[in-house]
């Protein structure tokens, strides 16, 4: 598929030695063209991350926004779901009294993938910052089409027919979603299998598909053989070297493939500070 050409006036600046570009020209909370939402989508593939700065969108204009894209999948935790709109949630450490919500502050800490615990995985993560701490907020990012490209032949080799059992927080790193889930909730309990290798769904490119919050085994091996080999291989897609890290302000925005990468938040801000984003995960592109 030809890559869309870029709207006149915009700009492209890389912010990560390997992964992310920032965006500036184009205001988000207006009516966009379908032509500038095809060529965000494909930029977005190609950055891995893009970075927005100083957009203003409320809840209806950001539902608006994600929208655009294709269907909006729901919130796996319900609490955060927005009750107005419940293809958004909220990223947040305030409670609806205005308390601290202390799994807020360590939620989406350890590095993970949006939704491989599903059959069919989302195609882009996107958040909106409306209120951020001075500092410990920031969100990492990695490509793990360089992850993948960076393994030598032997480790392809190694893992290339390797399947792994996806399962809500059922990894090494899932742990703080214990009890997160109602029990009606077959993510939870259910495994999902995808290959530790596959294909972007766009590009073709070969993506190292495997995280450690819920990956929770491979195909055919123990648990206690399977959890070394997926936090070697989630240490060497994160190199502080490859990191991108995106300290927040407010108006910022984000979009991420989430066939490709794979992200965590920093979790070291003074939980009396308020963290409040509004989230969307668009399921697939259709409408781009």
């Amino acid at each position: 598929m030809p890559k869309a050409a870029a709207p006149a006036g915009v700009t492209v600046t890389p912010v990560g030695a390997v992964i992310g570009a920032e965006v500036q020209g184009i205001d988000l909370s207006g009516d966009l063209e379908r032509g500038v939402r095809a060529w965000i989508r494909d930029a977005v593939i190609e950055h891995g991350v893009l970075v927005f700065r100083g957009q203003d969108l409320d809840a209806p204009r950001f539902h608006d926004f994600a929208g655009g894209f294709g269907p909006l999948q729901h919130h796996v935790l319900r609490k955060y779901r927005h009750k107005d709109f419940p293809g958004l949630s909220w990223l947040t450490n305030v409670e609806a009294d205005g308390s601290v919500d202390r799994f807020g502050v360590t939620r989406a800490t350890s590095w993970h993938t949006d939704g491989t615990y599903t059959d069919d995985p989302p195609a882009i993560g996107i958040l909106h910052a409306l209120e951020t701490p001075s500092k410990g907020a920031g969100t990492l990012f990695v490509s793990m089409k360089a992850a993948y490209a960076a393994l030598t032949d032997g480790e392809r080799t190694r893992i290339a027919p390797l399947v792994g059992l996806h399962r809500h927080g059922g990894g090494p790193g899932g742990g703080m979603y214990d009890n997160s889930l109602d029990e009606d909730q077959a993510e939870g309990h259910s495994d999902v299998r995808h290959p530790a290798v596959r294909p972007h769904p766009a590009s073709g490119e070969p993506v190292l598909y495997v995280n450690p919050t819920h990956v929770r085994s491979f195909e055919g091996m123990k648990p206690e053989d399977s959890v070394p080999l997926v936090l070697e291989l989630v240490d060497k897609a994160t190199r502080r070297d490859v990191v991108y890290h995106h300290n927040w302000r407010p108006g910022d925005l984000l979009m991420w493939d989430e066939h490709s990468t794979m992200h965590r938040g920093e979790g070291a801000y003074d939980p009396a500070e308020r963290r409040v984003m509004l989230r969307a995960i668009v399921q697939r592109c259709t409408r781009a």
